[in-house]
């Protein structure tokens, strides 16, 4: 028996034995078997096999530590879940919430920004309803059988009720704004008393129900405005076409009574041109209506007594006289007032006085007394003189006049000029003015006779 060998020896060769087992003799032996041989004599032997380790089994407590290790770390994240949750969830809602109260600002600014136009509408709107219910309320008004005049009462009431509504809507209360300072900035998520997510969704949804409600007023208080204006149009609208009518019915009749009086024509015209005029709607209130109405009548009073003194042969001097003024004109249109006394003179004198316009086409009044009319029927040549005088004074309004009255040779002297004037046309004698102001030097007499 060979026994092993130990680590790191070398392994002795075993003897070769004879089927008898007695040693055999050696053999030669080639290299190669040699180096073979060497080389599993010199090479070391394999480690030994080793048996598996047996698996170890836990032990009870370690069972036990592990298990509440694993609850532990479950609750943990259990609790890191629901901290997270319960802290987005408070963010959230505290946005919301800062959203809602930005929104009710928002809304609750909207409400006061058509509360305004509200009021500044009901403002206008009451201060048209207001002058046209002086015009509707008027005499000449209720007695006008225009079929322009209804519709103008019918806009009136209708712009009325408006109103009324106008300030049922202006006197309902408004939502009130938020008591928070801070309503609109998120709270921060470690400030003390930080409010509960649930309470947070509680304040959005009341905050966001005001700004709901804000936003109802605003836009019932913007269609009431819009309402009262339309009303208002309607009634601007009714009161431009009642009054164009009334215009066109007083021009007819400037021109249906061509007798009137100049004056009674133009106080009409100028009334008319306001009643015509949209844009001087605010003049037309219950007292032009009057204006307007005794104009009216005074053309027509002045149509009437000119006739009835144009077929009076009591007047047919004052006719003659009155024609014989308008030939030396050069159509400056003349109104005559007949007086007992005119300037202060009457019985026995000579008076008159001229008022020229340079409006309207040009226009004068000339009064005279009755002294003239009187001196006329005698033939006195002082009354022509004196007429002529008085013509004279209306011609300064005249293109080809006024630079002669105007210039160095007058310097606008109303007197000296009419009296010149009036010389001029053959009447050198004291009715022409020489008696009242003077002689006028010859060069001013050929100057006024530049005027015809």
């Amino acid at each position: 028996m060979t026994p092993e060998p130990r680590y790191g020896e070398r392994a002795a060769a075993p003897s070769a034995a004879t089927s008898d087992g007695s040693p055999a003799a050696s053999a030669a032996t080639t290299p190669t078997a040699t180096s073979a041989a060497a080389a599993e004599l010199f090479s070391p032997p394999p480690f030994p096999e080793q048996p598996p380790l047996p698996a170890l089994a836990p032990s009870p407590r370690r069972r036990r530590v592990l298990r509440a290790v694993g609850v532990a770390a479950g609750l943990v994240g259990l609790v890191a879940l629901l901290v997270g949750g319960f802290f987005g969830w408070t963010v959230v809602a505290d946005q919301r919430r800062a959203d809602a109260a930005a929104l009710l600002t928002d809304r609750q600014s909207d409400a006061v920004e058509a509360l305004g136009a509200l009021t500044a509408r009901t403002r206008s709107s009451q201060a048209e309803a207001d002058r046209v219910r002086e015009v509707v309320g008027s005499a000449p008004f209720a007695a006008d059988p225009d079929p322009t005049a209804e519709p103008l009462r019918t806009a009136l009431g209708a712009l009325d009720l408006a109103l009324f509504e106008a300030t049922e809507a202006a006197a309902a209360p408004a939502p009130a704004p938020t008591d928070e300072p801070s309503a609109t900035e998120p709270a921060p998520a470690n400030a003390p008393g930080l409010t509960l997510p649930w309470e947070l969704t509680a304040e959005a949804d009341q905050l966001e129900a005001d700004a709901h409600r804000a936003d109802t007023v605003a836009t019932t208080l913007l269609a009431t405005a819009e309402a009262t204006d339309a009303a208002e149009e309607a009634v601007v609208t009714a009161e431009a076409t009642y009054f164009s009518s009334l215009a066109t019915r007083a021009q007819s009749e400037i021109d249906t009574n061509t007798l009137a009086s100049r004056k009674s024509q133009v106080d009409l015209s100028y009334l008319i041109d306001t009643a015509a005029d949209p844009a001087l709607a605010d003049y037309r209130d219950a007292e032009f209506v009057a204006s307007l109405d005794s104009a009216r009548q005074a053309l027509r009073d002045s149509q009437a007594v000119e006739a009835a003194e144009a077929d009076d042969p009591a007047f047919a001097t004052r006719r003659e006289i009155e024609a014989y003024a308008r030939s030396l004109s050069a159509g400056v249109v003349l109104d005559f007032v007949w007086a007992p006394e005119v300037n202060g003179l009457g019985e026995n004198w000579l008076s008159g006085t001229a008022e020229t316009y340079d409006s309207d086409g040009g226009w004068s009044i000339i009064s005279l007394n009755y002294t003239v009319e009187e001196a006329w029927a005698d033939g006195d040549e002082n009354a022509r003189a004196l007429v002529a005088h008085e013509v004279g004074h209306t011609q300064v309004i005249r293109d080809v006049c006024e630079p002669l009255f105007t210039g160095p040779v007058f310097a606008s002297d109303h007197e000296t000029w009419a009296t010149a004037w009036s010389i001029g046309l053959g009447f050198d004698l004291p009715g022409s003015g020489i008696e009242a102001y003077g002689r006028p030097t010859d060069d001013q007499i050929a100057t006024a006779a530049g005027c015809r």
